[in-house]
């Protein structure tokens, strides 16, 4: 019996679905007009000191990657030195001895052995002398036999060249210092990534930190503004939705029945629910005849009485009558509405009335 006005939601459909598709809607609708907002307010003073500092970062990065560039050519730079040093040591090593240090070596073993010639025969000169060890000649005569000794030894080890020892541990120089080059070259390529990362990083900051200094542009707004309208437009559709599983009042009324309770399950084609304007009820006629209809018309005067007030007679005219019929209990009858003015407020829906229709003719058609 409660009093509803026009709109007023008289049943809900429980429809999760549709709920969460209005409550993700209302949240990007947020998120646009946010979006836009800030857009429009422009960058903080928070926001543009936060992108200089990730710009002189950046800076930094391209610095350090750079200088890490840097270390690795010095560290090729330098291998590659030693491979050469390395190298020229293992030729001089192989190309000995050459023919002048053998000439020049048996020549030194000729001289010392002349020298010895010569200091022996001195020696033999005073070899009766009783203070011969002590003679300068016995003295010459050992040192020109030592020079000999040691020309002869280092005559033997030019002849000889170099050992396989002194060979191996040559060409294993070369080895390892071109071992460091490809060490180094290794690092290289990343190192060579890690700049150009940098220098991108940089690149991106600076131009971020120029879009917050110089604010959004005309087609910033526009698309900012597109989006929140896409996101309305998105909301509606969804309220749309939810609102097919509402059900309102589609006139100011009284609420007569109600059919559903909480967590019962709808019928199509079922009534759910009733609302009837009270205020101004109408009675409409079930038993008017073909024969009688054809004789009223819109505005004609009116009887009414009802059961519930036997003692009571109303009045009131026809304001519709039907323009097809309706088949009972074998005849045709036509439905017709009539207004009556000052109802009884104890009057109800559905109660029982007789009307009395006055035509031109004083006939009675109908009751």
């Amino acid at each position: 019996g409660a009093w509803v006005e026009t709109g007023d939601l008289l049943l809900d459909l429980d429809n999760d679905v549709a709920q969460s598709q209005v409550a993700m809607a209302e949240a990007t609708v947020a998120e646009a007009e946010a979006a836009l907002a800030k857009l429009r307010a422009g960058a903080t003073t928070a926001e543009i000191a936060g992108a200089r500092a990730a710009v002189a970062a950046a800076e930094a990065n391209v610095a350090l990657a750079a200088s890490q560039m840097l270390e690795i050519q010095a560290a090729i730079d330098a291998a590659t030195t030693q491979v050469g040093q390395a190298q020229r040591q293992y030729a001089e090593l192989a190309s000995h001895p050459t023919a002048a240090e053998a000439t020049a070596a048996k020549a030194q073993v000729a001289i010392a052995r002349a020298g010895v010639s010569q200091a022996q025969a001195a020696y033999n000169l005073v070899r009766g002398d009783p203070q011969l060890a002590a003679r300068p000649e016995a003295m010459t005569l050992m040192q020109m036999t030592a020079s000999l000794e040691a020309a002869q030894a280092e005559e033997e080890l030019i002849a000889g060249g170099a050992t396989a020892q002194q060979l191996a541990v040559a060409a294993g120089n070369i080895e390892i210092a071109r071992s460091q080059i490809a060490l180094a070259e290794s690092h290289a390529p990343g190192a060579e990534a890690n700049v150009k990362a940098a220098m991108a990083q940089r690149d991106s900051g600076q131009a971020a930190l120029a879009r917050l200094l110089a604010g959004a542009t005309d087609a910033d707004l526009a698309m900012a503004e597109a989006r929140v309208q896409s996101a309305q437009a998105a909301l509606a559709s969804a309220k749309a939705q939810l609102a097919q599983n509402q059900i309102v009042a589609p006139f100011a009324g009284q609420v007569g029945t109600i059919a559903l309770r909480v967590g019962e399950l709808a019928v199509p084609g079922e009534t759910a629910i009733q609302v009837g304007e009270t205020r101004t009820m109408h009675v409409v006629t079930t038993d008017l005849r073909e024969t009688d209809v054809v004789r009223l018309q819109v505005g004609m005067p009116v009887e009414v009485t009802f059961d519930a007030l036997p003692d009571r007679l109303f009045t009131g005219e026809v304001t519709q009558i039907a323009p097809m019929s309706t088949a009972a209990q074998g005849s045709t009858n036509y439905t017709v509405k009539i207004a009556v003015a000052d109802l009884a407020p104890t009057l109800r829906w559905g109660m029982t009335a007789f009307v009395n229709i006055r035509t031109v003719d004083e006939g009675t058609p109908g009751q």
